[in-house]
């Protein structure tokens, strides 16, 4: 261990705990607790990137600079948040909402449109099904790692937004009005969506459909038992390493747990630091900032630069020298790691945008928490928002599109929707 490395490591957990610190009055004000974007989405950084980060720069395993960075984007999204909702506070009311819990007494201001529903996860169905039929079932087939990446890019997209939006639809449903038969309707379903997200051997699409519906339960001002908490961390956690399992056959071989353990904290905790500081290495000492070009690739000949690379891509042979060459694997740089790459410090300023943006989504969501099509869209926000340790700007951007083109075409109630976002956007609330 080294000096620089220890002292990294300590100011990512002063900037995450300090962090927390920061966006609680955003918290309190709009009584989303644990669900608010703000706290989900530090929680999601200390995870992927805080944790590794401080291990890999306490043992020298990283720069610590990489460990820096990290600290920054968490205290500078804090800030975005404290500052937006310091000015919510000038400009409208203290207090937003008061929790109500989602049940048979509640009136439904944004119900859904079942067959709507329906039909929407049906073209997200129909949009895997050519890679389905060529490739089979991921978690069947012979090389499930090759069939797994006939199913990436936009075609996967809208399945991201309306598979986790129709089981949330089901549970609220079942909330509501609760009967025997919305009960089964919503575990079947719910049961379907988890078996066939394994099927296709994709560790994120079971994951976020997981979270989606853990956020619309306490949106909807359910509690959730800390045992229950921890049976679903179990569940997941062994959904995880056997989807590792099952995709590295080769590998896994005689050592199927061991296996499964290393790839889950690698895949996890690891890995999205090393991203960082291998981007961080490259950029600038060997080619130059890129101002925001890995965003707009195909553009970047029109201004002079011919060398704009997909990032996952490009570094993934950086961070796994020793691999196949022959493998063309991907490493997501998330948002982080993005920000980096195109503007170097200057980059921690979008995360102050990004603060924003959590905190006056929290205060949406609180103003439009008690609607069916409302929970369900703003559940599947949170987590998209969340996701942006892993996901890149343009990957956040078509998915928040997605989103609210389902909201719109699932329920409808613009007029009132309408009013409530411009009353968020004006600081009003």
């Amino acid at each position: 261990m080294n000096s620089s490395g220890l002292i990294a490591a300590a100011a990512i957990l002063l900037a995450i705990g300090g962090s927390v610190a920061l966006v609680l009055p955003a918290v309190r004000r709009t009584g989303l607790g644990v669900v608010h974007p703000a706290i989900a989405w530090l929680a999601l950084h200390a995870v992927f990137f805080g944790a590794g980060a401080a291990v890999l720069a306490a043992t020298g395993t990283i720069d610590p600079g990489a460990a820096w960075y990290v600290a920054g984007v968490a205290f500078a999204t804090a800030l975005g948040v404290l500052v937006s909702d310091r000015l919510a506070r000038r400009r409208g009311t203290e207090v937003i909402a008061r929790v109500t819990a989602v049940g048979a007494d509640t009136p439904d201001p944004a119900p859904v449109r079942p067959a709507v529903v329906a039909g929407l996860l049906g073209l997200a169905l129909a949009a895997v099904t050519p890679g389905l039929l060529a490739t089979g079932l991921p978690l069947l087939a012979a090389d499930p790692t090759g069939a797994r990446s006939e199913l990436a890019g936009l075609v996967v997209q809208p399945l991201r937004v309306a598979l986790p939006a129709a089981a949330v639809v089901a549970m609220i449903a079942a909330l509501r009005r609760p009967s025997l038969g919305r009960i089964l309707v919503a575990v079947l379903g719910i049961g379907l969506a988890v078996a066939f997200t394994v099927l296709l051997a994709s560790r994120y699409l079971a994951a976020e459909l997981a979270a989606a519906l853990v956020v619309a339960w306490l949106l909807a001002g359910r509690r959730i038992d800390v045992r229950a908490v921890a049976v679903l961390a179990l569940a997941m956690a062994f959904t995880f390493g056997a989807v590792q399992v099952v995709r590295a056959p080769e590998r896994s071989s005689g050592r199927e747990l061991a296996f499964a353990l290393e790839r889950t904290v690698s895949r996890v905790v690891l890995v999205q630091p090393r991203t960082l500081d291998a981007l961080m290495d490259a950029v600038p000492a060997e080619t130059p900032f890129f101002t925001g070009l890995t965003w707009l690739r195909r553009a970047a000949p029109l201004v002079g630069r011919d060398d704009v690379p997909n990032l996952g891509y490009w570094i993934y042979p950086r961070i796994f020298p020793d691999q196949d060459p022959g493998i063309r694997g991907y490493a997501a740089p998330g948002l982080i790691g993005e920000a980096w790459a195109n503007f170097g410090l200057a980059g921690l300023a979008l995360f102050a945008g990004l603060g924003v943006l959590l905190e006056r989504l929290g205060a949406l969501v609180t103003l439009r928490r008690r609607g069916t099509s409302d929970l369900a869209a703003a559940a599947v926000l949170v987590v998209v928002l969340a996701r942006t340790h892993a996901l890149g700007l343009n990957g956040a951007l078509v998915l928040v599109l997605l989103v609210v083109g389902w909201r719109v075409l699932a329920s409808g109630g613009l007029r009132s929707l309408a009013r409530d976002a411009a009353t968020v956007l004006r600081w009003r609330s």
